[in-house]
């Protein structure tokens, strides 16, 4: 088959239109910084790029999740503390008072700082975070506690979703850390030993310092309790993170330019144009004088 010069100017008239378009897509990619704009460009890429972004959204739900637990968790492990200080200090006045020495109106003083305590302890019990009571189990929008020191919550274990897969629980029983649920009902206690010393009642004193050390030991549980749930947050926080890391990783290698390849490219392509152009020019001069 003969090479005609009209085939040939067909076929630079085609290098040129192909490497203008190669060139227009360089230049928008130099723009940009990004392989491709629609999904047209790239089909298969488009659609893993959107798997990646639906993970990403899923890794700060996860996230949102792990912080709002967080919080309440340090404010009940916090609380807790708070209650084990009031506790010690029941213990300490009970242990005083029991001293034979000690007057009628003396133990009268005394249980009004107990009472005093027992007030402080009930808004430990009914303390809040982030708008939620953390005691209450479900019911996160009341006092799960009455006045009283009556619990008035549920013993709901509250789970949240801490990455694919994986759900922790995310909350401290009220009922387990201060009513006998857990061992001894810790407003009664003190209640108990607040009548005791106002009665000047010696041998009810001796005997509420045995509970107040049983009260003492369930609540500690309940803090280890916090403690350990804080810590498979703190897990689940690692491993979120590194999820997002690596999805944040393989979208910039999908989307990504490299730079230095690209102004490579960028500049053969432009070059080739250069030489394209020029060889159609020669091919319809040639044409034209040839015919």
């Amino acid at each position: 088959m003969r090479v005609t010069d009209g085939i040939v100017f067909r076929q630079a008239i085609h290098d040129v239109s192909l490497l203008r378009s190669r060139l227009y897509d360089l230049q928008r990619q130099g723009s940009t910084g990004q392989k491709f704009n629609t999904p047209e460009q790239d089909p298969i890429a488009t659609e893993r790029v959107r798997l990646i972004r639906e993970a990403e959204q899923a890794a700060v739900h996860y996230g949102k999740n792990i912080t709002r637990s967080r919080t309440q968790l340090e404010a009940a492990d916090s609380a807790l503390g708070e209650a084990s200080n009031l506790l010690i200090r029941a213990k300490e006045l009970a242990i005083g008072m029991r001293n034979a020495t000690v007057s009628p109106e003396q133990r009268e003083i005394g249980a009004a700082e107990v009472r005093s305590l027992f007030e402080s302890m009930v808004g430990l019990a009914n303390t809040q975070a982030g708008g939620e009571y953390v005691f209450g189990g479900f019911g996160t929008s009341s006092r799960p506690f009455a006045d009283d020191g009556t619990f008035v919550g549920d013993t709901g274990v509250k789970e949240v979703d801490v990455g694919p897969g994986a759900r922790l629980t995310v909350n401290v029983s009220g009922a387990a850390a201060f009513t006998a649920a857990g061992g001894v009902d810790i407003f009664a206690e003190i209640d108990e030993l607040a009548t005791a010393l106002s009665g000047n009642d010696v041998a009810g004193i001796d005997q509420a310092i045995g509970t107040v050390e049983q009260a003492l030991t369930q609540i500690s549980r309940s803090r280890t309790d916090a403690g350990l749930k804080l810590n498979q947050l703190d897990v689940a926080s690692s491993v979120r993170d590194r999820i997002e890391d690596s999805l944040g990783r393989e979208e910039s290698g999908i989307m990504d330019i490299d730079p230095v390849a690209v102004f490579i490219d960028l500049n053969a392509t432009a070059q080739a144009l250069e030489e394209a152009l020029a060889v159609s020019q020669k091919v319809s001069s040639l044409s034209i004088l040839g015919g």
